[in-house]
């Protein structure tokens, strides 16, 4: 019997402890439920992750502006919920959202004066001020293979009734040759459709002559050529981003992949951050039924005529006053091709 009384003691001291664990979580939670502002946190904890459902599940690229004030909270955003708190994640609110397989994120914004969410080509992007572009392309993953030892012609164009190009495109041409061969590509394999300068050996350096009128035939010798021209639009309020292709050519997935990645390397660039750029394309033509001036020989090389602003529009001019963070946009467009 003694033995009898010592058990239950011990199991009426257990349903007491744990009766007492029950009693303080409820008066824990209603503690919290008590608190003005966690039906609040709740709510936002449940909109954003309602917010970030819409994005996994809206086609093409989108941005929203997050319009609840937050200004008060930390929001934490992982690879499956969000949490809003306001000093500890022990006073904060929850929310699952659905996502997708694979899916990974681990953020924290502190006290945000405002939040952006982001779906640019499948990529989900949350921050208080995003520099995302909407007409960011989706570009070929599976085309590949590196342009590090290939042969590259640059033409630079020419402006209309001139027979020399403009300052503005043989200066992009020339400070794209200069991260090339600076870079990873040797200059013996850098060709133009104007003459160059002499291989400086002190300098290192490669050149086209952007005073020099005569034109040159080497797209034959090339695997890839890239063309420049300024645009031109009547319509002063565009000032549009285009990536010309060949349409039925050997090489058009291969250049469609390099327009893609160049004209995502110019919209990603900060530099451009204040010029209004109203749009980006990627347009296929026939060679034979188009007035634009290709140069000779494109038909079966990766080819792209990057056709850059508006020269009409104010937007256009500060564009092209950009030259080396032009170059070098379009140099990083190289060098993504084949990673």
């Amino acid at each position: 019997m003694k033995k009898r009384g010592i058990v239950r003691s011990m199991f009426l001291a257990g349903e007491i402890v744990g009766a007492a664990i029950v009693a303080f979580l409820l008066i824990s939670s209603a503690v919290k439920w008590s608190d003005s502002e966690t039906p609040y946190k709740a709510y936002l904890a449940k909109d954003m992750a309602l917010v970030v459902d819409a994005l996994f599940s809206s086609p093409g690229n989108v941005i929203i502006n997050y319009t609840q004030n937050v200004s008060n909270y930390y929001i934490d955003f992982n690879e499956n919920s969000t949490t809003v708190y306001k000093k500890t994640q022990i006073d904060g609110m929850s929310y699952k959202f659905v996502g997708y397989k694979g899916f990974e994120m681990d953020l924290t914004l502190e006290n945000p004066a405002k939040i952006q969410f982001a779906k640019i080509n499948d990529e989900i992007a949350i921050g208080e001020s995003l520099k995302k572009n909407l007409d960011t392309l989706k570009c070929d993953e599976t085309t590949g293979g590196s342009l590090k030892d290939k042969k590259i012609l640059v033409d630079p164009g020419y402006e209309k009734d001139s027979v020399k190009p403009s300052n503005e495109m043989c200066g992009i041409a020339n400070s794209f040759i200069f991260k090339l061969t600076n870079t990873w590509v040797n200059y013996l394999n850098i060709f133009s459709t104007r003459n160059l300068h002499e291989y400086d050996e002190d300098e290192g350096i490669i050149s086209i002559n952007c005073n020099d009128p005569s034109e040159t035939d080497e797209s034959s010798e090339a695997d890839v050529v890239i063309s420049f021209r300024a645009g031109k639009g009547k319509d002063t309020t565009t000032n549009n981003i285009k990536a010309f292709i060949v349409s039925g050519s050997d090489k058009e997935k291969e250049s469609r992949k390099l327009a893609c990645l160049i004209i995502n390397s110019i919209l990603e660039n900060k530099a451009f951050d204040d010029i209004r750029i109203t749009g980006a394309s990627i347009v296929p033509v026939d060679l034979e039924a188009t007035d634009k001036d290709f140069p000779e020989g494109i038909k079966n090389k990766i080819f792209v005529m990057l056709e850059i602003g508006n020269s009409e529009s104010d937007d256009g001019k500060e564009l092209l006053k950009k030259i080396p963070e032009l170059g070098d946009s379009i140099f990083k467009g190289f060098m993504e091709y084949g990673k």
